[in-house]
């Protein structure tokens, strides 16, 4: 059977001693040229034969990997989708259709973004610079987190220390934890959607997409802020994350939170001066220190604006006071009068 292949081969051996390629036809020399390694291994004679089948299974072995690994690599490729556009503060961004690697697995970014808050998109009556639509949406991040927080530590109170809002996050994306409530649901949805956006504006300003571990973008302060500052001894980068977590917190209208950022005691003056001294009295003042107006006066301020003297920084004419001691700043009087 095997003899029916000798002229096939092309590669001619007698018996006893191997015959070189260019004696062979002109087959033979093709073969030898498209697969030059089979020149030193495929012989005519029969005893041999069995080195032709090796070497034509390496060669199919090595062509069917090469057809396994395309297929992986094209499985995995990006698949090129078109950016769509999101309406921010009065101003248009384009958004990355894709997931980022680095988020936890869920809906894609168009349908996680359906569940920004509503509001968003409207405009404050003047065109905002990029970094004010950045704080604009940081600030309602830090809220989103905050709260699902709150509702981490009220839901699960065995793991509340130590479960936070990115873990809440992920766990409810992948679907670990659909047994929640809807409230928190949509919290989750909601800080999802707010990181998302984050990422996509720090990009389009060429930062860093993770924002920093303060939760807010380092501020370009001129020299005469930081000056400022520093006479009194207070560190300006401490003193600004903590203003934009105040302000937030007022800003959000939610009383829990105003208790994250408050030094206790904090004094309230309107007809009669109070002192609260536990996050049990600031609920029975909730209506007080949360009125509209000091409220509207804390969403107003700007950090650039504020009166800053050694006691702390002032907000308004004095209706909110930011004040210093050892372990920071936080919130520490307000004037409702």
């Amino acid at each position: 059977m095997a003899e029916m292949w000798f002229p096939i081969i092309g590669f001619i051996r007698a018996r006893t001693r191997r015959r070189p390629v260019a004696a062979a036809g002109p087959l033979a020399r093709k073969l030898a040229y498209r697969f030059p390694s089979l020149e030193a291994e495929v012989y005519t004679g029969p005893t041999n034969f069995l080195r032709l089948g090796a070497a034509m299974a390496r060669f199919t072995a090595k062509v069917l990997g090469l057809l396994v690994w395309l297929a992986m690599f094209l499985c995995t490729a990006p698949v090129h989708a078109d950016p769509f556009f999101v309406r921010v503060y009065g101003r248009t961004y384009k958004i990355d259709p894709r997931n980022p690697t680095s988020e936890p697995k869920g809906p894609k970014p168009q349908e996680a973004m359906k569940a920004l808050p509503s509001d968003l998109a409207k405009g404050p009556g003047f065109k905002p610079s990029h970094e004010q639509v950045l704080a604009e949406v940081e600030e309602r991040v830090w809220i989103a987190r905050t709260q699902l927080d709150e509702a981490s530590e009220n839901t699960t109170p065995s793991r509340g220390a130590e479960t936070n809002a990115t873990e809440m996050t992920g766990s409810l994306a992948t679907g670990a934890e659909q047994s929640r409530s809807p409230e928190v649901q949509k919290l989750s949805d909601r800080h999802r959607a707010l990181n998302l956006l984050v990422r996509e504006l720090r990009r389009s300003m060429d930062l860093p997409v993770r924002t920093p571990g303060a939760g807010f973008s380092r501020p370009k302060l001129s020299p005469e802020i930081e000056a400022n500052f520093r006479s009194l001894n207070f560190d300006p980068l401490e003193a600004y994350y903590s203003f934009r977590r105040v302000k937030a917190a007022f800003r959000s209208n939610d009383i829990q939170l105003l208790a994250r950022v408050i030094h206790y005691p904090l004094v309230v003056t309107g007809k009669i001066r109070r002192s609260i001294r536990n996050r049990d009295q600031l609920m029975t003042a909730k209506e007080m220190v949360l009125n509209p107006r000091i409220r509207e006066i804390a969403a107003k301020s700007t950090f650039e604006t504020v009166f800053v003297r050694d006691k702390g920084m002032m907000l308004g004419e004095g209706e909110v006071w930011i004040t210093n001691d050892k372990a920071g700043f936080g919130l520490g009087a307000i004037n409702t009068e």
